[in-house]
């Protein structure tokens, strides 16, 4: 009885660190307005050991993608001039730790955005205990 308690009490605790990094790793990951009129500026804080892949999409399709290469320890920093889109359109990064994907919708006169976090999937290698 004692080891199913014990058990549980280890395994809630392990998935709440989980929980807890996942957390930090999205926000981690931004997409901000800049001072130029029609650029958006992509933020990533977090070690980017494989590169990443930045896939901008509408209702429509693809409508460009960016293969970032590369290893960056202290994460990256990206302008997009995107003044010619001028609908809703999702920004989706891809690294091999973190995937999230951003609804970009522009102002009225284009010049600025709002940017909504829709979605993260962290990437976790699995480790399963042996019982021999």
């Amino acid at each position: 009885m004692k080891l199913k308690l014990l058990t549980m009490v280890i395994a809630m605790v392990v998935f709440s660190a989980i929980k807890v990094k996942a957390q930090a790793d999205e926000s981690r990951i931004k997409v901000l307005n800049t001072e130029k009129s029609g650029v958006l500026k992509l933020v990533s804080a977090i070690e980017i050991e494989d590169g990443a892949t930045v896939t901008f999409f509408n209702n429509e399709g693809t409508l460009s993608t960016d293969e970032i290469k590369g290893s960056f320890p202290k994460g990256f920093a990206k302008r997009y001039d995107v003044h010619k889109v001028n609908q809703d359109f999702w920004i989706e990064v891809i690294t091999p730790r973190l995937s999230v994907t951003y609804h970009i919708i522009p102002s009225k006169d284009g010049k600025t955005f709002t940017s909504n976090l829709e979605e993260a999937i962290h990437k976790y290698d699995v480790v399963v205990a042996s019982r021999d």
